[in-house]
């Protein structure tokens, strides 16, 4: 039977609306559309650790934090660094992932979560950002997180290096499995 030419064009139209939804749907190096929920870490929070709360997102390996408590972290608003990890940056020239790994780290510390945190022997950079291990709210260390789902690389930079060995490992294993920046960006 023939179809009148308006159903036609209808159904025609439908069909490159779906083919167009599903092509932008997925695109390489682009983030999941639901990010992978938070897994638990080895790395237990200190029993020592300082409070703090999210209070701006910078990229995936900086933040701003407020203090609660005792500790590193001032009571007005800090500029912090992650310790032994390092993500692409989103700034400047763009690195393969940045994007995702800052929607990553924005995801696991939403403005105005509670998070711990820990410093090292070094506790600022040349940049003036406290150098602090952030453990999320529910109690995983967010350098293994961003390590384990391929958003972030080690970085060691002397003398803060309490769990580089335990970072590296997760990298490693990030790593064999190409997820993340080792899948998508060639390296």
């Amino acid at each position: 039977p023939v179809r009148p030419r308006r159903e036609t064009e209808q159904v025609r139209l439908a069909l490159c609306s779906a083919l167009l939804v599903a092509a932008c749907a997925v695109q390489p190096g682009a983030a999941p559309a639901s990010a992978p929920a938070p897994a638990t870490t080895d790395l237990p929070v200190p029993a020592d650790a300082q409070e703090a709360v999210v209070v701006r997102h910078t990229d995936g390996d900086t933040f701003w934090l407020r203090g609660i408590g005792v500790g590193p972290v001032a009571a007005r608003r800090t500029k912090v660094r992650l310790l032994e990890v390092d993500t692409p940056e989103v700034f400047g020239t763009p690195g393969c992932y940045g994007r995702q790994a800052s929607v990553r780290t924005d995801a696991l510390l939403p403005i105005g979560a509670h998070v711990r945190v820990e410093a090292d022997r070094e506790l600022h950079d040349r940049y003036g950002r406290l150098l602090l291990y952030v453990w999320t709210p529910s109690g995983a260390s967010l350098e293994q997180l961003l390590l384990a789902d391929g958003y972030a690389r080690t970085l060691l930079i002397r003398p803060n290096d309490r769990h580089i060995a335990a970072f590296r490992a997760v990298e490693a294993q990030a790593r064999a499995a190409r997820r993340g920046l080792w899948g998508a960006c060639g390296t």
